[in-house]
C-alpha cells in the first residue's frame, strides 16, 4: 500500500502531466484541455450536435445577418433596379460563468490506476464525461430564477426559446403526434427549409410513446421501433431523447442553431483529503449558451401520454 506521501508525489507527477505553468499550475495544458472539451462535447447527442464557441475571453458575440425580404425583381431592359432590400443585423452574447465540480477517487483506485499507461488521459475524460452531461442539464434547464444555484447560473435553451406550445391549450396532451405537429405548425416557416437538419430532443416518455404509437398500427416500421433502437423520425424530423430534458417536454430546433461556449482556462485542481482515504479532484470552468436566433426554436411541454 503507497504511503500518503507516496501518493502525493504520484498525484504530483500526474498534475505535471496535463497542467501548464502559465496562468496558475492548475491550467490544462493545450493538448489535454482539447482532450477536455472534446470528451465533453461527445458526452451527450445534444451538446455534440450542438455549435461549441471555444471561447478566447468572458464574452462572445454571436452574429446572424440575413435578408428578410425578397431581393430579386423583375429585370426590365434599360431601366435600374427600383429599391434595394437591405439586410437585418442581430447578435446575441455569451457571457460566461463559472462552475465548479469536485470528483472523489478513493485511494485504492488511484493506487491500482495512477502508474498504468496514459492514466491522466483516463482521469481528464472520466471527469469530462461527466462534467459534459452537467453542462447539458444546465444549457437546458437553466433559469435564472431557479431555487436550484447551479440552474440559476444562467437561462437555458428552453428557457430562451421565443415559441412556446402547451398541453390542453395547443394539444391535446396525451397524444404525442399532435403535440409534435403544434411544435411543427410554430416554427416560422422560412427557418424549416430541411427538415432532416431539426431535431425533436424530447424526455425519455415522449420517445417511448412515440415507439407505441408506431408499434399498434402493426407495420414494418412498428415492429423495428418496438425490436431495434434504430433512430425514429416524425414527418421527417429525427426525434431524439434526452435525459436531462423535463419530463412531458420536447425543443424543436435545428442543432446548429444551439450554441454553447467554454471559456479555455480550464483548472483541475487536487484536494487530499487522507483522513478519508481520498483525493478531491476540483475542476473550475466558465461557461454559457444562447441561440444563434431563438426565433427558431418552439418548446413543447405539458405531455402527460
Amino acid at each position: 500500500m503507497m504511503t500518503n506521501d507516496m501518493l502525493l508525489g504520484k498525484l504530483e507527477n500526474v498534475l505535471k502531466a496535463i497542467t501548464t505553468t502559465d496562468l496558475g499550475a492548475s491550467r490544462l495544458a493545450p493538448a489535454k484541455q482539447q482532450l477536455f472539451v472534446r470528451t465533453v462535447s461527445q458526452a451527450t447527442r445534444i451538446l455534440d450536435e450542438a455549435r461549441r464557441i471555444d471561447m478566447t475571453s468572458h464574452t462572445h458575440d454571436i452574429d446572424r445577418i440575413a435578408f428578410g425580404s425578397r431581393i430579386l425583381q423583375a429585370a426590365t431592359e434599360g431601366e435600374a433596379p427600383t429599391g434595394e432590400a437591405k439586410p437585418e443585423f442581430s447578435t446575441n452574447k455569451l457571457e460566461s460563468v463559472e462552475v465548479i465540480g469536485v470528483s472523489g477517487i478513493t485511494d485504492s483506485t488511484l493506487e491500482d490506476n495512477i502508474e498504468r499507461e496514459g492514466f491522466e488521459d483516463t482521469l481528464i475524460q472520466l471527469i469530462a464525461e461527466r462534467v459534459g452531461v452537467d453542462l447539458e442539464e444546465l444549457f437546458l434547464n437553466g433559469d435564472k430564477a431557479s431555487s436550484d444555484p447551479f440552474l440559476a447560473k444562467t437561462d437555458g435553451w428552453l428557457k430562451k426559446a421565443a415559441n412556446l406550445v402547451q398541453g390542453t391549450t395547443d394539444f391535446d396532451p396525451t397524444n404525442v403526434e399532435a403535440m409534435f405537429d403544434a411544435m411543427i405548425h410554430a416554427v416560422p416557416k422560412k427557418y424549416l427549409r430541411d427538415r432532416s437538419q431539426w431535431r425533436f430532443y424530447v424526455h425519455w416518455d415522449i420517445e417511448d410513446a412515440y415507439r407505441d404509437v408506431l408499434r399498434a398500427r402493426g407495420t414494418g416500421l412498428g415492429d423495428t421501433a418496438q425490436t431495434t433502437a434504430t433512430q425514429l423520425a416524425y414527418k421527417g424530423i429525427p426525434v431524439v431523447d434526452s435525459a436531462n430534458m423535463p419530463a412531458g417536454t420536447a425543443l424543436l430546433v435545428n442543432p446548429a442553431n444551439l450554441v454553447y461556449g467554454i471559456y479555455r482556462d480550464i483548472r483541475i485542481e487536487p484536494d487530499r483529503q487522507p483522513k478519508a482515504r481520498r483525493t478531491d479532484f476540483v475542476t473550475t470552468l466558465r461557461v454559457d449558451c444562447n441561440f444563434e436566433d431563438e426565433n427558431a426554436a418552439v418548446v413543447g411541454q405539458g405531455y402527460t401520454g
